[in-house]
């Protein structure tokens, strides 16, 4: 079964992770491990891999240093938050990234696309829960959301990877590369 994922709590989903980076303003370091996937973590690898320290820089006043500079929180007719034109650019520019298939093709590997497909979707429901808990998404879209995210892991097996035909099978042969994001191989 293939990941059924609302545009919109993916695009706030997005853009509040985006926005949770840079204002915590800690370091973050890029690696790539032994398959060829790259790692993004808060921690440099713990096996001594060679790294690279990113800086992430805030060029707006929500989250980050911007010289004491704070902007008034402002909300939805819902009475969630509005997420600033500059963090929405941002974030369609990270889901426009996340949705481009790696054109390296690789073998059909269940346990790997399964794993990939359901730590994926452990990493959205923690973002969405986020989003819920800081207000910017309501709790019925949240529960909405979040149940559909939840059936898809559940239906997400390596017995039905085993099994796939059609679309089914090509979202798995795409989740089965590493670099996909559940995104890309959901179209």
């Amino acid at each position: 079964m293939r990941l059924q994922i609302s545009p919109k709590l993916l695009g706030l989903s997005l853009a509040v992770l985006s926005v949770a980076s840079v204002s915590h303003a800690q370091g973050v370091y890029k690696w790539v491990d032994a398959q060829g996937k790259t790692h993004y973590d808060q921690q440099p690898p713990a096996n001594d891999k060679p790294s690279e320290a990113l800086k992430l820089h805030s060029n707006s006043s929500f989250g980050g240093d911007n010289n004491g500079k704070v902007r008034p929180t402002e909300y939805n007719a819902d009475g969630t938050k509005k997420i600033p034109k500059d963090v929405q650019d941002f974030a369609k520019g990270m889901e426009k990234a996340l949705g481009t298939k790696d054109s390296k093709e690789v073998p059909l590997d269940c346990s790997s696309a399964v794993r990939n497909a359901q730590e994926q979707a452990d990493t959205a429901l923690e973002v969405s829960a986020k989003n819920l808990k800081t207000g910017y998404i309501t709790q019925v879209d949240y529960d909405n959301n979040a149940a559909r995210l939840r059936r898809a892991k559940a239906e997400t097996t390596v017995a039905g990877c085993q099994s796939a035909t059609g679309k089914d099978r090509a979202f798995y042969q795409c989740m089965s590369n590493g670099n996909n994001h559940f995104t890309a191989c959901i179209k």
